[in-house]
């Protein structure tokens, strides 16, 4: 699940390139590294010409996450993403994690790679960067696209943790990335490379298992920022386009679960978790004035990995309307 954005009295941002360290990508789609605001950070660029898009990745992934998606949308665009402070690759320094400080690293790689403007697509947490972005610093943003990212998330860890318990990976699981990598892939129901090389970038050895390379307080540091805030939706002027799963299918739940705790989980999303999209997606509704919301039939929170061609689709044809703010996904319904 993801989380929303703090709302800090900063004026608007120009859409003029202030004087910054220069970095240029390693290679098409390779690791790269720029240091911004004291921060090393982890971003792939998977080149392509035309308008610029950055990819936000949600909690706990890195930019490894967008492998499968990217690709498809830079036939048109200059595609990047992002490891966000904390998380995989990028710097795990004791520092400041609150939603300002992660849109000043979106903010200062921009200026590092001489962006004045670009869309942004953010998964899961990721919501909370684009709506501040959005709000406060409109001459850098284009359009914002939300893939199950648009909620203001203050009772999402209430939520979450009422989900019924399910089995995590075993210690056979741990032993390597490739056996973690399988349990993550299984556990999302995708065949991804996408996931191979996140579950690569967001592990480390630990006493012969691989755990997570971001620790706890970072975690709750991030979260916390975000649930803090709420996004304001009316102060957006950029066109947005929210995408929802439906939360009504088993959604990341090991194969190893029991039928019965499995049934369980799946009612509790119907009942608890379903509730509190629909009320997510009808206030996106009411309150973004440019805005378009599709909620995906039987889908779950990675549908990007899972269709990736017709995320990369329906992005694509949001990003490329002419008239975004009367644009209709109907065109982009799934099968």
């Amino acid at each position: 699940m993801a989380l929303a954005a703090i709302c800090i009295a900063v004026p608007p941002a120009a859409a003029t390139i202030p004087q910054a360290q220069h970095c240029a990508p390693s290679a098409r789609g390779a690791d790269s590294f720029c240091t911004v605001n004291g921060v090393r950070l982890h971003y792939v660029d998977w080149g392509g010409r035309g308008p610029a898009i950055i990819l936000l990745a949600g909690l706990g992934d890195s930019a490894r996450i967008f492998d499968d998606l990217a690709p498809r949308l830079a036939r048109h665009h200059r595609v990047l993403a992002l490891t966000r402070r904390g998380y995989g690759l990028s710097d795990h320094a004791q520092t400041d994690y609150s939603n300002a400080a992660l849109v000043g690293d979106v903010r200062g790689l921009m200026d590092a790679l001489s962006i004045a403007k670009a869309s942004f697509v953010g998964h899961s947490i990721a919501g909370g960067e684009l709506s501040t972005l959005g709000a406060h610093f409109p001459g850098r943003v284009d359009r914002l696209v939300y893939l199950d990212a648009a909620y203001d998330r203050t009772r999402a860890l209430e939520l979450t943790e009422k989900v019924p318990a399910t089995p995590g990976p075993s210690a056979a699981d741990r032993a390597s990335i490739d056996s973690l990598a399988r349990w993550q892939a299984a556990l999302l129901g995708v065949n991804s490379r996408a996931v191979r090389e996140n579950v690569g970038d967001v592990v480390r050895k630990d006493s012969g298992k691989f755990v997570s390379r971001t620790p706890p307080s970072v975690m709750l540091a991030v979260l916390a920022g975000d649930v803090a805030a709420k996004p304001d939706y009316a102060a957006i002027s950029a066109p947005a386009f929210a995408i929802y799963s439906s939360k009504d299918v088993a959604d990341q739940v090991p194969p190893s679960t029991p039928p019965g705790r499995r049934r369980e989980i799946v009612d509790y999303s119907i009942h608890q978790i379903r509730p509190w999209m629909l009320r997510a997606q009808a206030d996106f509704i009411e309150h973004k004035q440019c805005g378009v919301a599709q909620e995906l039939p039987r889908s779950t929170h990675y549908f990007f990995l899972t269709d990736p061609a017709w995320t990369a689709s329906a992005i694509l044809g949001f990003l490329d309307a002419r008239d975004p703010c009367h644009w209709s996904p109907a065109a982009f319904r799934r099968g």
